[in-house]
């Protein structure tokens, strides 16, 4: 009898919710509004009870269920919440930068009013009407290295402004902040056949009609005033299979920390351009082809990188 009185308890939903509060660290407190309105209730439970005023007491119900309704309202607005991180966000050291979380909705409610804290900062606000929104936030870093992103916190006061509702989100992703990327000397661009300028290298490949998107720069100007309408000139770029070497040991005339940087454009034009390219530094060497993974162990590596 006891067991199943004890089952009966557990499976309540009431029993689940208090589970579900616990587990998801949802804390619950007045602001400095609540407090005051508080107050304001104690004082009118305090009249209502020794002057025998029966409007103070009524305010006094009435005022303690705004309360209660606020402490509700404002624990679902941010229960069955859930943030989901990338393992490693690869930032470039010294840039402006924005990382992107998934916030889900596991309910059926809407989330509304609900503010996102990182790092003691509050960073904007959302409203969650879908099951879930993609949020993004300013970072920017001066040095390279690897840190632990910080914890993301929820934040609302939604209904009524007089409870203040928080939520702790904790995750193992790493911020990966690999070197500034600086274009490098002249010497180096002819080294690494870099071509700055567009169409430099290219090979006319004729005219075509102006299409959406396409730069104003390229734009055929003697042929589009005779036909009265926008043509455009078309470039290929001429196809290379060479696969270049990047060797760190052979250019210790430049300072350490400015090769890194050097390095990272390289590395970034090779992967854009659809370029092999194999780096080597000590004893270490990096293959660089067209898939991401080659191009993350690479951003990885300067990142960490100490000069010896």
């Amino acid at each position: 009898m006891i067991v199943k009185t004890i089952n009966r308890i557990i499976s309540n939903p009431i029993f689940n919710s208090i589970k579900e509060k616990n587990k998801s660290k949802i804390f619950i407190y007045p602001n400095w509004n609540g407090i005051g309105l508080g107050f304001f209730l104690f004082l009118c439970f305090l009249v209502a009870v020794f002057y025998e005023i029966n409007f103070s007491l009524l305010l006094s119900i009435i005022l303690f269920f705004i309360f209660f309704i606020s402490i509700f309202i404002s624990h679902q607005n941010l229960n069955n919440l859930s943030i989901h991180f990338l393992d490693h966000y690869f930032i470039e050291a010294d840039k402006n930068t924005k990382i992107e979380f998934q916030i889900k909705n596991h309910s059926k409610d809407k989330k509304l009013n609900i503010e996102v804290d990182y790092e003691n900062k509050n960073t904007g606000s959302f409203n969650l009407i879908e099951k879930s929104i993609f949020y993004k936030i300013n970072y920017l870093i001066r040095e390279r290295g690897t840190l632990n992103l910080s914890r993301i916190v929820l934040k609302s006061v939604y209904p009524f402004g007089i409870i203040r509702t928080k939520k702790y989100f904790e995750n193992n992703s790493k911020l990966i902040i690999y070197p500034k990327s600086i274009q490098p000397t002249q010497d180096l661009l002819i080294e690494f056949n870099i071509n700055i300028k567009s169409n430099a290298n290219s090979e006319f490949d004729g005219i075509e009609e102006y299409k959406y998107g396409d730069s104003f720069s390229k734009i055929a100007w003697k042929k589009s005033s005779i036909k009265n309408k926008k043509f455009v000139k078309n470039f290929e770029e001429p196809k290379s299979n060479n696969k270049s070497i990047l060797n760190l040991n052979n250019y210790s005339d430049i300072p350490f920390e400015l090769l890194l940087s050097y390095s990272t454009f390289i590395i970034l034009y090779y992967f854009q351009n659809n370029f092999e390219l194999t780096f080597k530094h000590n004893n270490l060497v990096f293959n660089l082809n067209k898939s991401q993974s080659s191009l993350n162990n690479l951003l990885k590596y300067l990142a960490n990188v100490k000069n010896k």
